[in-house]
């Protein structure tokens, strides 16, 4: 679906509408869309919300953003239950593929964690500031839907990062891995060192990425191997370790831990220890993203290279692109992963 240019769209509401529809003083509206709530009362500061919601109003830019209609920043949006999601080191390094691509063209990033998805409508309420974003969503299928079309509102250029957009969405771009072929890989080797019986330990918070690598791990296994599925605590490592730890005792017959990322990987490395059995000698563990601490493990944990920080150069090209008019098409884009071979496997 093709975006419509600058010239030619209807005049864009002012402070002053949204004031007079919202029967308020226009410094009550500035104070709302600045966060400014300790004089405003909760049913005048709904009644603004709506307000701008039914204007779809936007705050206006200033000095050469405004005199060329462009904000120079692109934004990244993760909803992610953690306050602390830069610690994930997949985000980290997508931000840091955007960026340092942007910055090589006068751009900037702005990053926005939100912990619900109720917390959109705070976001949205306010001037995002960009010309186009990337939004990486965690959460079932149908909530990620909804907070796909609820963004599209804003009429921007957008990515969704690992993920497919909804039908109805046939504008927005979308970039993942490959993470079929990933996960399709390590199983393979597993089953070629006599793998019978093996453990994925997925994380407990739903991303899409994991649930194509589990859906792939079973497809790729098919007969030859029962696959097992344990969802784990990942933002607490110790917990992760012992969950794994649990699973092994109760299942001495497992041969091989799938960890859905590096970090649950290396948990499945610290339980088998705690069991008392030797990688992999008595149990073969592989990782997923291969990210720089996966090289610190001993063994050194076999597991798939991600091309995360080239997902954010190329999020950055597209979203580029579109913006400058560039190909109105929507963009999909699948990368390449590889094999890191490590002595958890063998």
């Amino acid at each position: 679906m093709a975006k419509k240019s600058a010239v030619g769209r209807s005049p864009k509401p002012s402070l002053k509408d949204v004031a007079k529809l919202a029967n308020v003083s226009v410094m009550t509206v500035s104070n709302v869309i600045n966060g400014r709530m300790a004089r405003v009362g909760d049913e005048v500061a709904a009644r603004v919300r709506e307000a701008i919601r039914e204007l779809n109003y936007r705050p206006q830019r200033s000095g050469r953003s405004l005199r060329l209609q462009k904000e120079f920043a692109l934004g990244l949006t993760v909803l992610h239950p953690d306050r602390r999601f830069l610690d994930d080191p997949y985000i980290t390094q997508v931000a840091a593929g955007m960026s340092n691509y942007l910055a090589t063209i006068g751009y900037s990033l702005m990053v926005n964690g939100l912990r619900s998805p109720e917390a959109l409508d705070t976001l949205m309420e306010r001037s995002f500031g960009y010309d186009g974003f990337a939004v990486m969503v965690s959460g079932e299928r149908e909530q990620r839907v909804q907070v796909y079309r609820k963004l599209a509102q804003l009429n921007l250029p957008m990515v969704i990062i690992q993920d497919e957009p909804p039908p109805d969405l046939p504008e927005v771009s979308s970039v993942c891995q490959d993470d079929g072929a990933g996960a399709g890989m390590l199983v393979g080797r597993l089953l070629d060192k006599g793998a019978k019986r093996i453990l994925f330990a997925a994380s407990r918070q739903v991303w899409p990425a994991m649930e194509r690598r589990a859906t792939a791990a079973a497809a790729a296994a098919g007969k030859r191997a029962l696959i097992d599925y344990l969802s784990c605590s990942e933002d607490d490592f110790e917990a992760s370790i012992g969950q794994i730890e649990s699973w092994l005792r109760s299942h001495p017959n497992t041969d091989a831990v799938m960890g859905g990322n590096d970090q649950l990987g290396l948990a499945a490395m610290q339980a088998a220890e705690r069991c008392g059995l030797s990688v992999p000698g008595d149990l073969m563990v592989t990782g997923y993203n291969a990210f720089l601490f996966q090289k610190f493990s001993k063994p050194t944990l076999c597991s798939i290279a991600s091309p995360a920080y080239e997902i954010g150069q190329e999020i950055s090209k597209i979203l580029i692109g579109l913006i400058g008019g560039e190909g109105g098409e929507a963009h999909h884009l699948l990368m390449p992963v590889s094999i890191v071979e490590g002595g958890s496997i063998g």
